[in-house]
């Protein structure tokens, strides 16, 4: 019974990583253009079940026009004098996101996204050959 819990689990784990891998490469390519950003504001959240979050406000040049991007959350303080890669769309400048916070390679949640849903088939009939002993 456990193995089949397990392998329900990992169903769903490897689902969602396979519908997140192409959302994820066709923002990549959307927002292709990249600019230096600048911190203009942190703010400190906490919440009882998540910890403490960071919403950060960063400002970058796109086209030769100041814009922003704003509330992005981040698990640790920002350095505020550092600059950052901001990846923005060409064609709609608010369409961005940090790239230092960018950790999904849509390659990479493609791979192991195939590789629970496998797993979870294996261990779904495993569990129910094991079962019925």
């Amino acid at each position: 019974m456990f193995l089949v819990a397990l392998g329900c689990a990992c169903l769903i784990a490897g689902i969602c990583l396979l519908i997140m891998a192409p959302v994820q490469a066709a923002q990549n390519k959307r927002r292709s253009a990249e600019a230096e950003g600048y911190v203009t504001e942190v703010r400190k959240q906490y919440r009882r079940k998540s910890g403490t979050t960071y919403r950060i406000d960063f400002e970058f040049t796109a086209d030769g026009e100041k814009r922003e991007l704003k509330n992005v959350r981040w698990p640790i303080p920002p350095e505020e004098s550092k600059t950052y890669t901001v990846c923005y769309n060409p064609l709609k400048p608010k369409d961005a996101h940090v790239k230092e916070l960018r950790s999904g390679n849509p390659k990479v949640l493609l791979m192991v996204g195939l590789i629970l849903t496998v797993a979870s088939f294996v261990l779904i009939v495993v569990g129910a050959v094991v079962g019925s002993l």
